[in-house]
């Protein structure tokens, strides 16, 4: 009510640039308050809001969030390709403001997350996973627009065979590696939604391809470089947990890989009372 009431005064003020900074209500508000639209045509203003070059970022930003708590119920998300509001949720990656970028992302991964249809529905936008990978994958973009973009790659590739095609075929394997090492890269977030992407990567199975970008592109390397005594938790876990389910696919280690390992499980030793000995104890039998 507050929100509104403060739209309401500015829209009404003789002072005309009050009135262009109030750009649009809260359409969420104004739905609570005279049970207004129906949802779709809510994801409608929303996006119209978010796209109008008159609108100030603010309210922008506002329009977003609604249209982000819209999608997360699933007909809605799946409403976004019957409504023709791809194209204009997409072009946001683009955007010259880092929170309508960061938005777009995490409007993907929510829209897609646990979605079949909707995934198949992104894919039809070929741009899509292509934009998100040069944004995870960018040094200059701000961190948390990377996280969004890792997020939302790994919604879009879970149990989504056709979305690794494009992701391999755009190079996205390329960029793995790097975000897991980086010396540049201090944000251990980053590193975990990077090690989620991977996870998500394998629920599509250990094809010959598959293992072949694991060794060539030295990403079992990279997970690998993440065990470290002060290292971080959740990541060393993750990564033992991703090494579990590759000796539970029979995948072959090299003797480079193997020898790593060593090293890493002697490096991690003293915090082995705090991780998942489960395990532990199944990589050790590549030992």
């Amino acid at each position: 009510m507050e929100k509104l009431l403060k739209w309401s005064i500015s829209a009404n003020s003789q002072d005309e640039e009050s009135k262009k900074r109030a750009g649009q209500p809260d359409p969420e508000l104004l739905a609570q308050l005279f049970g207004g639209p129906d949802e779709p045509t809510l994801m409608n203003e929303s996006m119209k809001v978010i796209n109008n070059p008159e609108t100030d970022l603010e309210n922008k930003e506002v329009a977003f969030d609604n249209f982000e708590m819209l999608i997360e119920n699933m007909d809605n998300a799946n409403n976004i390709e019957n409504m023709h509001l791809w194209p204009p949720l997409l072009q946001n990656l683009d955007s010259e403001y880092i929170s309508l970028r960061r938005f777009a992302c995490s409007c993907i991964g929510t829209a897609v997350q646990n979605n079949p249809k909707c995934q198949e529905h992104f894919l039809k936008h070929s741009d899509g996973i292509k934009k998100l990978i040069a944004i995870s994958s960018n040094s200059e973009e701000d961190d948390s627009v990377k996280l969004k973009a890792l997020y939302a790659l790994s919604n879009v590739l879970r149990h989504n065979k056709p979305a690794y095609e494009e992701f391999s075929n755009q190079g996205g394997w390329n960029e793995i590696s790097p975000l897991l090492t980086s010396l540049d890269n201090s944000n251990e977030k980053i590193k975990l939604r990077t090690l989620s992407l991977l996870s998500s990567i394998i629920t599509n199975g250990l094809s010959e391809e598959v293992i072949e970008h694991l060794h060539n592109n030295k990403v079992v390397i990279s997970m690998l470089k993440v065990l470290k005594a002060e290292g971080h938790i959740t990541s060393i876990d993750k990564v033992l947990s991703l090494l579990t389910t590759l000796v539970q696919n029979k995948f072959r280690f090299s003797d480079e890989e193997i020898n790593l390992i060593r090293q890493s499980l002697t490096t991690i030793a003293e915090l082995e009372d705090s991780l998942n000995n489960d395990d532990l104890n199944t990589i050790k039998q590549v030992l």
